[in-house]
C-alpha cells in the first residue's frame, strides 16, 4: 500500500516564520542522495545551516517572527533537519503576507503505484486522507505518472496545508521501497511563479 507521506506539521510551522543566514547556492548536494540546482533567491536549509546556527535558532532574539513560533516546535523542527530527515528551501523574495513560498525534501518508505488500477486507487484515496490530515476538505487537482530525469515519478497537485496556498509535489523512486519527496507550497498568488522555478529545479535532479 502507498504510503500517504504527512508533511502537514511540520509545513504549518516552518511557515510561520523567516530566517537569516548567510549560506545560498545555486548547486546543492542533498543528503538524500542527489544533486540540485537551486535559484540564488532560494535559501537552502541544511544540517550543517541549523548546526551553525543553533545558538541564534533557540534565541528569539530580534525576530519577531521567531519569537512568536513555540519554542518548542521550534526546537522540533531544527531537530528534525539536524536528523537529516528534512531539507528545506524557502523563497527570501516575494512573500505575500506572512507566508514564505517553500520546498521541502525528504526520503519516504513507499512504492509508486505501478499500474493504472494502482494509481486510479490512490488518487482516489488522497483527497480523503489529505482532508484528514490537513484538518478541513483538500482539493487534489493533479494526480498523474510522468517522467522526470530518467524515470517515473508521481506528481500531485493540491491545497496548500496553509488556507490559500497551493501545493505542488513529485515523488520519485530512489530504489525498491524508497522514494524521494519533494514539495513545493505557495501562496496562490505566486503558484504560476513557483510551478516553473519548481520545475526547473526537479529537471535538475542529478541521483548519485
Amino acid at each position: 500500500m502507498h504510503r500517504v507521506f504527512k508533511f502537514a506539521g511540520i509545513l504549518v510551522a516552518l511557515l510561520a516564520f523567516s530566517w537569516s543566514s548567510r549560506a545560498s547556492a545555486e548547486e546543492y548536494g542533498s543528503g538524500f542522495g542527489f544533486d540540485i540546482s537551486v535559484p540564488e533567491v532560494w535559501l537552502v536549509l541544511t544540517r550543517g545551516e541549523v548546526a551553525d546556527n543553533a545558538a541564534l535558532l533557540m534565541d528569539d532574539g530580534d525576530d519577531a517572527a521567531l519569537a512568536s513560533l513555540d519554542p518548542e516546535v521550534r526546537r522540533e523542527i531544527f531537530g528534525r533537519i539536524r536528523r537529516g530527515e528534512v531539507e528545506i528551501f524557502y523563497r527570501r523574495e516575494g512573500a505575500i503576507r506572512s507566508f514564505v513560498d517553500n520546498v521541502n525534501v525528504m526520503k519516504q518508505s513507499a512504492q509508486l503505484p505501478s499500474s493504472d488500477v494502482e494509481l486510479a486507487h490512490l488518487c482516489g484515496v488522497l483527497p480523503e486522507e489529505f482532508s484528514r490530515v490537513f484538518g478541513r476538505p483538500v482539493a487534489i487537482d493533479a494526480c498523474e505518472m510522468r517522467e522526470r530525469v530518467g524515470r517515473r515519478a508521481l506528481y500531485l497537485q493540491f491545497d496548500g496545508v496553509v488556507p490559500g496556498t497551493t501545493s505542488f509535489q513529485y515523488q520519485l523512486q530512489r530504489g525498491r521501497g524508497t522514494v524521494i519527496v519533494v514539495t513545493a507550497t505557495a501562496a496562490d498568488e505566486n503558484a504560476p511563479r513557483m510551478m516553473s522555478e519548481f520545475e526547473q529545479m526537479v529537471s535538475s535532479i542529478r541521483l548519485r
